[in-house]
C-alpha cells in the first residue's frame, strides 16, 4: 500500500516493553522473503455459555492475514500494512530484532468485530519469524509466541483466538483446557456480516453475569453439544443456529441491528443466522448454500453496505 497522506512506517522500540519469547535470530543479509500466513475464525455457537463451563465450537475461516519479513539496512521497520495499530510495533518486536527488517503485512480480515484478525497476524508472524530462521514453527510455538503478540492487543487473551488459527479447521472447546480438532463432514458455508459497531465483552461478560440466566445458557451448552454431533455426520445445524441467536438476545447480549440482520439473512434463505462473538455490536453469521448465498449477501449489504463477507470451512 503507498500514496499520499499514508501514516509513516511504524517503527520498533530500541528497548521493546514486551520481553521476547525465545532466541531471536542475527539478520544474516541474505536474499529473499520470509512469509506467514494464518487464518480468521468465527465462534459458531456457544459464546458466553463457555465462560461457565460449557463447551464452544469456533473454526478457522478462508479469510486471512500474511507477514512478510525481508532484510534491510538499519532499524526495523514495518513498511506495508493494512493494519494500523499503535501497539503494532511492540506486538512485532516480541518476534522481530530492533535492527535489519522489513515488515509488510496485508490481510482479508477485518478487524475489532470478533474475527480474530490480531490472532491471525500474531500466527502469520510467528511463522515467517521461523521461516526467516530457516524452519516451520510448530504449533506449540504458534501457541506459545503468538500468545506474546496477543498479550499486547489484549492483555489477558483466553488463547482461543489463536489456537484455532494456528490449527485451523473447526474445534470444540471448553475453559481451562485445550481446544480439540472437531470433524466436520460437510463443507460449511457462512455469510459474515459486519456491524461495525465493536462490542465491548468485557461489558458483555460482566452483564451476563449480573443477569445470571442459568436456564439459557444450560441450553446454549447443550446447542454446543447437538451442533458437535451433526457437524461429525454431515447434517444441518442451521437450526440451532437460529436457537442460538434467540437465546442470546435473551440473556442481553444481541442488539436492534443484530437481530434485524439474522431476520433479513433467514427471511432470504439463510438455513439459519446468529450473532457471533460476544454481542453489543460485531458480527452476525448465516449458513448458506450455493442456492441461498446470493440472496443472503445482498439482503445483508441492504443493512451493513459492502461489509459482508462469505467464508468456508470443514468437509
Amino acid at each position: 500500500m503507498s500514496g499520499a497522506g499514508r501514516p509513516p512506517p511504524v517503527r520498533f522500540p530500541r528497548d521493546p516493553a514486551v520481553s521476547r519469547t525465545g532466541p531471536v535470530a542475527v539478520p544474516t543479509g541474505g536474499p529473499g522473503t520470509h512469509e506467514g500466513r494464518a487464518p480468521g475464525k468465527v465462534i459458531l455457537v456457544g459464546e458466553h455459555a463457555v465462560v461457565y463451563g460449557y463447551r464452544a465450537i469456533a473454526a478457522a475461516v478462508d479469510l486471512f492475514t500474511t507477514v512478510r519479513l525481508h532484510e534491510r539496512p538499519g532499524r526495523s521497520e514495518v513498511e506495508d500494512t493494512d493494519i494500523w495499530d499503535a501497539r503494532l510495533a511492540d506486538a512485532l518486536a516480541t518476534l522481530v530484532p530492533p535492527e535489519g527488517v522489513g515488515v509488510s503485512i496485508s490481510s482479508d480480515l477485518p478487524t475489532g468485530c470478533g474475527m480474530g484478525s490480531s490472532a491471525a497476524l500474531a500466527v502469520a508472524a510467528v511463522r515467517a519469524a521461523a521461516r526467516r530462521e530457516g524452519r516451520v514453527a510448530s504449533f506449540e510455538e504458534c501457541f506459545e509466541r503468538g500468545m506474546a503478540i496477543e498479550r499486547v492487543f489484549h492483555g489477558n487473551p483466553s488463547g482461543l483466538d489463536h489456537t484455532v488459527s494456528a490449527m485451523g479447521g473447526a474445534v470444540i472447546y471448553r475453559r481451562g483446557e485445550r481446544a480439540t480438532p472437531l470433524r466436520v463432514a460437510t463443507p460449511i458455508r457462512l455469510v459474515v456480516a459486519n456491524t461495525g459497531a465493536p462490542g465491548d465483552t468485557a461489558e458483555m461478560v460482566a452483564g451476563v453475569r449480573d443477569r445470571k440466566p442459568e436456564v439459557e445458557l444450560l441450553r446454549i451448552g447443550a446447542l454446543s453439544e447437538m451442533v458437535a454431533a451433526r457437524l461429525a455426520l454431515g447434517r444441518s445445524v442451521g437450526p440451532f443456529l437460529h436457537e442460538a441467536h434467540w437465546l442470546l438476545r435473551r440473556i442481553g447480549v444481541s442488539t436492534r441491528e443484530l437481530d434485524e440482520l439474522c431476520r433479513a439473512m433467514e427471511a432470504a434463505g439463510a438455513e439459519g443466522a446468529k450473532l457471533a462473538g460476544a454481542g453489543g455490536g460485531g458480527i452476525a453469521i448465516a449458513l448458506v448454500t450455493p442456492e441461498t448465498e446470493d440472496a443472503v449477501r445482498h439482503a445483508a449489504s441492504r443493512l451493513v453496505d459492502d461489509r459482508v463477507y462469505a467464508v468456508s470451512f470443514g468437509g
